[in-house]
């Protein structure tokens, strides 16, 4: 249940964010009264009636004076100077990596004394219980 309230609430809130709650609204309500008008009358009828201008819904007159007073809430925020911010310069010095030659030390002289001959490994026995045939 949580969960599901939570859910609502996240749709209701990216709605909102979006712009589309008033939107989502007005389907609602064309949907409800779509539903409303088909029950009596066909449903060419029934869509004629609800997209009449001149018969709107209490929820339709609601979303009409919200988006007329929308315009006079968004110009209250003063515009602020559109400053142009250059990324990129216009002539980039080329710059070039001096090559590094490595110095690697001499290897160290290999002595004859520290040099040790492999151990000597005996060859595998041979299974004394295999039958040779």
């Amino acid at each position: 249940m949580l969960k599901r309230v939570s859910s609502i609430c996240l749709l209701v809130a990216w709605l909102c964010a979006s712009g589309t709650l008033l939107d989502t609204i007005q389907a609602f309500a064309w949907a409800r009264m779509f539903v409303g008008y088909v029950r009596t009358k066909s449903v060419a009828e029934a869509a004629v009636q609800t997209f009449d201008p001149g018969k709107p819904c209490p929820i339709c007159l609601a979303v009409r004076r919200a988006r007329e007073a929308e315009p006079h809430q968004q110009s209250a925020v003063a515009p602020t100077s559109v400053v142009k911010t250059l990324l990129v310069p216009a002539q980039s010095e080329l710059f070039v990596l001096p090559s590094i030659k490595p110095e690697w030390p001499d290897p160290a002289p290999v002595l004859m004394s520290s040099w040790h001959p492999r151990v000597p490994v005996p060859p595998p026995r041979t299974p004394t219980n295999s039958v040779v045939g």
